[in-house]
């Protein structure tokens, strides 16, 4: 299962970036008026968009999928949906493992290969993220990131560092997948475990294939560009749903004009989602409010205004779906203890990730 430390250590650090962010960006008389004047109502209309970027996702991953399922037997979307919950429900990001178990479950598929298309999602997103921050540098919508450069030491010159060196860094990794064959990647792999025991190596080359074998659809530029193009429409659909729930707070009297305002939520949505990298409880819970917050205050957000706002919409980003994956759960009749059994494949892979589970029956989605 998880590991203890693993465990206490992201709630550690998501409790540290809760205070941080209980201090600086939720001061208790100003947000009291932010409340009482903003219209959460917004929020309903809103996650009309979210779903529909959850429904590209299942596009997308369906895409990724078709060397190993072809065409599925069942619905992808409710898969998805079940990962998003595991996600907001377990640390240390166990829902991408969920997730693929839970498509093997359903589908057959080795859970090795699954969770290897899962990488190459989340490979695509850092670079559409970066490639939406890397974008405000050159479109015409004010001084947004010279205002968030004036707060960042080393100015801009490390603001152009944060934004570009890593979009770089990404492009690289999808070269890389694009030009390495799965043969020579073993041996590289192989190579670079010279100091396992055979044994635990044999087992994790075996694994290291099965992963190889999720990347096979984007071998290709015309594959790449596909899944890229999959990969923004996700992003456009996250930014609408955020500037629907700002609409019901005073965010954009900070900007000039809808351009700049959306371009600014589209900042914070990149930022605060690269923070989920910091190691955090469940959810993002910590990193994504206080990165989230100090980016809109960077940019000219009133505090509370920021503050209120990012709990607001980081709500609205785990509560429906994790609601509706536990629903989903209840409809298919799998426990969620069986999915959470397998997460011990995190740190035992040779125990079962590498082993295609048996098919449970269940009604279609």
């Amino acid at each position: 299962m998880i590991s203890q430390r693993s465990v206490w250590a992201g709630l550690v650090i998501s409790a540290v970036f809760l205070t941080v962010f209980a201090l600086l960006f939720l001061p208790l008389d100003d947000v009291r008026e932010v409340v009482r004047e903003a219209n959460f109502w917004y929020i309903v209309p809103s996650l009309f968009f979210y779903f529909l970027a959850v429904y590209f996702r299942s596009l997308r991953w369906r895409y990724l999928l078709r060397p190993l399922i072809g065409h599925p037997r069942r619905a992808l979307f409710p898969v998805v949906v079940v990962g998003y919950m595991a996600n907001n429900i377990l640390p240390v990001r166990l829902g991408e493992v969920v997730r693929s178990y839970y498509v093997g479950l359903r589908e057959g598929v080795n859970p090795a290969a699954a969770f290897g298309t899962v990488a190459v999602e989340r490979v695509f997103d850092v670079f559409v993220l970066f490639f939406l921050i890397a974008a405000v540098w050159v479109l015409p919508v004010g001084d947004l990131l010279e205002r968030v450069a004036d707060d960042l030491p080393g100015g801009m010159p490390a603001l152009l560092a944060l934004s570009v060196l890593p979009f770089i860094g990404v492009t690289a990794i999808i070269a890389t997948i694009v030009v390495l064959d799965p043969a020579t990647t073993v041996r590289l792999v192989d190579r670079l475990m010279f100091l396992v025991p055979t044994g635990i190596r044999t087992r994790l080359i075996g694994l290291a294939e099965r992963l190889l074998e999720g990347l096979t659809v984007v071998r290709t530029p015309h594959a790449l560009g596909a899944v890229l193009l999959l990969s923004i429409p996700i992003w456009v659909a996250e930014v609408a749903m955020l500037y629907v729930i700002a609409l019901g707070f005073d965010i954009e009297s900070a900007f000039g004009g809808r351009v700049e305002t959306m371009a600014a939520i589209g900042l914070f949505m990149a930022i605060a989602n690269l923070a989920l990298v910091v190691p955090s409880t469940a959810g993002g819970v910590g990193p994504f409010n206080f990165f989230g917050a100090a980016t809109l205050v960077a940019l000219g957000v009133n505090d509370a205004e920021a503050g209120a706002y990012v709990l607001t919409a980081h709500i609205a980003l785990l509560l429906p779906v994790t609601l509706l994956g536990l629903a989903v759960l209840l409809s298919d009749h799998v426990s969620l203890k069986t999915l959470l059994g397998r997460t011990r494949l995190a740190r035992e892979p040779e125990a079962g990730l590498s082993e295609t589970p048996p098919v449970e029956a269940g009604p279609s989605s």
